[in-house]
């Protein structure tokens, strides 16, 4: 409330101001005008930083998968963003999420041995297997899809 104060008494200033005048002065009408849209635009844009800034944050709090690369950043950032409680409920569950990937219980567990011992990591495991499930979500999108 107090961001929107400031450009309204800022541009009642200013109109008193005007008024107190010579009546055939329009460079002070001039003036006064050009200020309250200067406050008006600095409000504007404080706001649209503001707005960009939360977007942004989201954006950076969503998986990308569009490479493996921007898929180990993305992880990172978010697994940065969690808590150590949820940094854990993450970890467990893309590891269900991968175990489910798999298929049964023996095979999943296999493939994953294997991609292990040819130097692969779980990183690049859940890339391969989950990609494509994974583009674009949240936290909370993972620990919905893992139940």
């Amino acid at each position: 409330m107090t961001n929107l104060m400031k450009p309204l008494m800022a541009s009642a200033a200013l109109l008193a101001l005007a008024a107190c005048g010579d009546s055939g002065d329009e460079t002070a009408k001039s003036d006064a005008t050009a200020a309250t849209e200067a406050a008006a635009t600095a409000e504007k844009s404080t706001m649209e930083k503001a707005t960009e800034m939360a977007t942004k944050a989201a954006e950076a709090l969503k998986l990308d998968t569009s490479s493996l690369d921007a898929f180990k950043s993305s992880l990172a950032g978010m697994k940065a963003s969690l808590s150590d409680t949820d940094q854990s409920k993450l970890t467990e569950a893309l590891a269900g999420l991968a175990k489910d990937a798999g298929g049964d219980s023996k095979s999943g567990l296999m493939d994953a041995a294997k991609s292990m011992a040819s130097g692969k990591s779980m990183t690049e495991t859940l890339y391969e297997k989950l990609g494509d499930k994974l583009d674009g979500k949240t936290f909370e999108d993972i620990l919905a899809m893992a139940g």
